[in-house]
């Protein structure tokens, strides 16, 4: 892929775009939308062995590729790996043309994410029961779970997995003792939830996303005080939205 000088055209990079801006769930209009569209095509005939042997893995046919088998199939796989441990070999992963390199690195992408795939039950079990234990939680226009043990790396996941069986807004948070409290959001269309958390910012510790995703760490006795604060604001941003409709 690089030119002679050791540097690769941006053009060749269209592929890894569209992985990008799907699996981190961007809104995909005007030029993310064509971007993506231009790297899905070049993706269906990528020189990238790595990917080449993913998609061989996880059963994809390249040719009939399409956002979906980013968003569900290949991102969470790629994901993986820095979720539970060290994210660094996705690099040689995704730029070596070493046969042996991508093949020990896709057995562990394929170990990593099968790890992730049981964490990720096991949270988003506990935040339904927590949710069952709680009914009072639903009636918020968010949802706001929490535990002291939930691992970070699942945090978004299970997030999304609330999101897309209620239709709301979901935040999960992990809470260890003694430790800042971090967690992960996720949205709907009609909820800018970073714009929604960063409204707390005297709050938090950091935070930073998009309008669909966002990422938090808080001081463990403002955790309480962020959550009635962010209950008011997202039911703030969806009454301007239907006013709006």
């Amino acid at each position: 892929l690089a030119q002679s000088d050791g540097s690769i055209p941006a053009s060749d990079l269209l592929d890894l775009t569209a992985l990008g801006l799907v699996a981190d769930l961007a809104t995909l209009v005007h030029d993310t939308r064509y971007l993506t569209q231009k790297g899905i095509q070049q993706l269906r005939n990528t020189p990238r062995l790595g990917l080449n042997v993913l998609f061989e893995q996880a059963g994809i046919d390249p040719q009939a590729l399409n956002e979906s088998h980013i968003g569900f199939t290949i991102g969470p796989r790629l994901n993986s790996i820095g979720r539970l441990g060290d994210a660094n070999p996705i690099v040689d992963f995704l730029l070596t043309d070493d046969s042996q390199k991508v093949s020990v690195i896709a057995n562990q992408l394929e170990s990593y994410n099968a790890q992730r795939r049981l964490l990720t039950a096991q949270v988003t079990q506990a935040a339904e029961a927590q949710l069952r234990e709680e009914p009072e939680l639903l009636e918020a226009p968010i949802i706001i779970v929490k535990h002291p043990a939930w691992p970070a790396g699942v945090l978004g996941i299970a997030a999304a997995r609330l999101v897309e069986r209620y239709h709301k807004p979901a935040v999960v948070l992990a809470t260890p003792p003694g430790k800042p409290a971090h967690g992960s959001a996720r949205s709907v269309e009609a909820v800018n939830i970073t714009a929604a958390i960063a409204r707390q910012s005297n709050l938090l510790l950091n935070f930073g996303g998009h309008p669909m995703a966002a990422g938090l760490s808080l001081p463990p006795e403002n955790v309480s005080q962020f959550n009635r604060n962010l209950v008011r604001t997202v039911e703030e941003l969806m009454t301007t939205a239907e006013e709006k409709e």
